[in-house]
């Protein structure tokens, strides 16, 4: 589906709500409620920057949100000769490190990812919940 951009609809919805004056929340309480607090809800070590822990990184620009997040459009998956509807907004996520490894760089996929071990691994619930 085309809707995976939520987090970016947040965090256009906070700046826009900070710029005009009536903030919602802070940013960094939307980065939390997108990062650590999922973490804590799922039981996933994950969501903080720490030191020693592995670094999932995205570096946005804000300047980016100015633009319209709700466009969608068909587009060819690769390799399987069908297409699918997603939403692609260009400009807003400039870098991503997954394990400490630089997975995009200025919008562009490293040629390892994909095709190099390191860049993520299998992270496990700590503890089954009754939620």
């Amino acid at each position: 589906m085309a809707f995976y951009n939520l987090p970016l609809r947040l965090l256009k919805l906070v700046k826009e709500s900070i710029d005009e004056g009536q903030p919602i929340m802070s940013m960094e309480q939307a980065i939390w409620r997108m990062t650590g607090d999922q973490a804590d809800w799922f039981s996933v070590d994950a969501g903080r920057i720490r030191k020693g822990d592995r670094a999932d990184v995205v570096i946005l620009d804000p300047a980016a949100f100015d633009q319209d997040l709700e466009q969608v459009h068909w587009a060819e998956m690769e390799n399987f000769g069908l297409q699918r509807l997603v939403n692609r907004n260009p400009g807003i996520v400039k870098h991503v490190f997954i394990n400490g490894r630089q997975a995009v760089n200025n919008e562009t996929l490293s040629t390892s990812l994909g095709h190099e071990k390191g860049f993520g691994r299998f992270t496990p619930a700590l503890q089954v919940s009754s939620r």
